[in-house]
């Protein structure tokens, strides 16, 4: 496995494999209409374009890779909301199936830490559907605490969140 920062050639193939993880991930924990939306391949490698493009931290995406292509990836950036009680944020951290279990995800989330490091961010927090119990565990297990809940929207759809925070990031850079 490899890890690299992202680039905007790589939309395709992070919108492509988004949007698997959410299928793999998400189905019945979800509304229909957000599943629907977050599992479209094509919508999916259009918001990457976008989001690569217009990053929300430049450098702040990095990518997992294995012989099949991108397995995982995590987007850090200045935390977007006070709620989170955290300066950065952990917009994003997603593997495939058949990345899980083998240290891919600790590995990226301290690629995201060092970068939120240098980007002068010493905390950082990420937003946790209620409903992925295995993302609450794995984030509680890197040293994260449950912090504030709260409805989060995604356009008119509502879904339970609670802040997983990490207090002092150093703690995840080696």
């Amino acid at each position: 496995m490899r890890i690299r920062p992202a680039s905007r050639t790589d939309a395709p193939a992070i919108g492509t494999m988004h949007a698997q993880a959410w299928t793999e991930t998400y189905r019945g924990l979800v509304p229909d209409a957000l599943f629907a939306e977050m599992s479209d391949p094509a919508l999916r490698r259009a918001a990457w374009a976008r989001n690569l493009v217009q990053p929300l931290l430049p450098e702040g995406t990095f990518l997992a890779e294995d012989e099949h292509g991108v397995a995982g990836f995590v987007t850090v950036c200045a935390a977007r909301e006070a709620s989170l009680g955290a300066a950065g944020e952990v917009a994003g951290l997603y593997l495939l199936r058949r990345a899980q279990r083998r240290g891919i995800g600790t590995a990226l989330l301290r690629q995201g830490a060092a970068r939120l490091l240098a980007a002068g961010h010493a905390s950082a927090g990420a937003w946790v559907l209620d409903a992925n119990a295995p993302a609450r565990a794995f984030y509680v297990a890197t040293g994260a605490r449950p912090g504030t809940s709260q409805v989060g929207y995604h356009g008119q759809v509502a879904i339970e969140e609670t802040a997983h925070v990490w207090p002092d990031l150093h703690a995840l850079v080696p």
